[in-house]
């Protein structure tokens, strides 16, 4: 920290109307925190990722991206299954895997945006 006090209030000065609004909000955020979660990890970011430019993977091809075994892949599949990020069909004996929706595609392709307009991309 430079110490700059310029990013600060100079006064403690609030509004109570405002910060009561946010705290309702605050309370029912549980599964949005929980899906940041899971796009924190580096790996599940890089499932979601590989869907994102692929559509649709096998298991197997998923787990040669990742450079992780089929059993750990299949561990953070099922984590993102269970939060609804990713859904999948099986076909014969091979299981595919995709985002769930578009949902999570504007998700991916909000923070590539982010990224270019940042010019950190």
């Amino acid at each position: 920290m430079s110490g700059n006090k310029g990013d600060r209030c100079e006064v403690f000065s609030s509004d109570l109307k405002k910060v009561n609004r946010v705290r309702k909000k605050i309370g029912s955020l549980e599964v949005m925190v929980d899906i940041f979660k899971a796009l924190a990890d580096e790996t599940r970011f890089k499932i979601i990722y590989a869907l994102y430019i692929e559509q649709e993977l096998c298991v197997c091809d998923l787990s040669l991206v990742v450079s992780m075994p089929v059993a750990a892949v299949s561990y953070h599949l099922r984590y993102l299954r269970s939060l609804r990020l990713v859904r999948y069909t099986k076909q014969g004996k091979v299981v595919f895997y995709s985002l769930d929706d578009e949902h999570v595609r504007d998700l991916v392709r909000i923070t590539l945006e982010h990224i270019e307009h940042s010019g950190e991309g």
